[in-house]
C-alpha cells in the first residue's frame, strides 16, 4: 500500500503535467488507486478505542493491515496511547499515524543550527497567535463550494494561464487555493495546538453548553 505523500506524488506527475500521462505511469496511477482503496473509503473515519486494542499495543507488537508486525518501544506505547486518550482513536490506527509520521517525516534541522531551528519556530508560532490561522480559515471560507467566489462574473473568461503556462479552468484554480489553504491550515496546527472555539468555528458549529 502506497503512502499518502506518495499516492499525491503519482496523481500530480500523471494528471498535473502539460503532457498526457504515458503508459507506465497510466498503470502507476490505476496501481496507486487500487492499493489505496480501502484508506480512501475510510476517509475521515476514525473508529473509538478498543480495549483488545490497547492490549495489543500495550505487548509492545501490533500487526497493521498488510503488513509484518512491528515492534514498539516504550515511547512509541507512551505516545500511542497518549494520542487515543487524547483524541479517542483507535489505539491501532495510532500505531499507523506514528508508521506515516516517520515514513514521511521531513528533518527539519538538517544543515540548520539549533538557534535558527528554535528562532524560526519562535516567529511562526507568534505568527499565528496573531491570527494567521484565523485568517487561513476566513480565507477557505471565502472559497466556499457553495458560492462563486473567485470565479469571476458571467463575462469573465472560464480559461487562464497558470504559473506555468498552462491553459487551465479559472474553477481548477480556486479550488487549488483551497486545497494550499487548507493544507497550511494543517501545518499550522502541527506548530501550534489549536483550541476547541479554533475548531468549532473552522466547521461553523454551534459551541456546546456545558451540562
Amino acid at each position: 500500500m502506497v503512502s499518502p505523500k506518495q499516492l499525491l506524488s503519482i496523481i500530480e506527475s500523471s494528471l498535473l503535467s502539460p503532457s498526457p500521462p504515458s503508459p507506465a505511469q497510466r498503470i502507476e496511477l490505476l496501481h496507486a488507486i487500487r492499493s489505496s482503496l480501502s484508506s480512501l473509503k475510510s476517509l475521515l473515519s476514525y473508529p473509538p478505542p478498543k480495549p483488545s486494542d490497547r492490549a495489543q499495543v500495550q505487548s509492545k507488537e501490533v500487526r497493521l493491515p498488510d503488513s509484518s508486525p512491528i515492534s514498539l518501544d516504550d515511547q512509541d506505547v507512551q505516545i500511542a496511547l497518549k494520542l487515543s486518550d487524547d483524541l479517542h482513536l483507535n489505539e491501532i490506527d495510532c500505531i499507523q499515524l506514528l508508521v506515516s509520521a516517520n515514513q514521511e517525516a521531513v528533518v527539519l534541522d538538517q544543515g540548520l543550527e539549533a538557534g535558527l531551528v528554535a528562532d524560526i519556530q519562535k516567529y511562526l508560532e507568534d505568527l499565528i497567535n496573531a491570527g494567521l490561522r484565523q485568517r487561513l480559515i476566513s480565507l477557505i471560507k471565502e472559497l466556499n463550494r457553495e458560492e462563486p467566489a473567485g470565479l469571476g462574473g458571467p463575462l469573465s473568461e472560464r480559461y487562464l494561464l497558470d504559473s506555468r503556462g498552462a491553459l487551465v479552468e479559472r474553477r481548477a484554480v480556486v479550488c487549488r487555493e483551497r486545497l494550499i489553504l487548507g493544507h497550511c491550515l494543517v501545518l499550522s496546527i502541527l506548530v501550534v495546538r489549536t483550541s476547541k472555539q479554533t475548531i468549532q468555528w473552522t466547521y461553523s458549529l454551534p459551541l456546546t453548553k456545558k451540562l
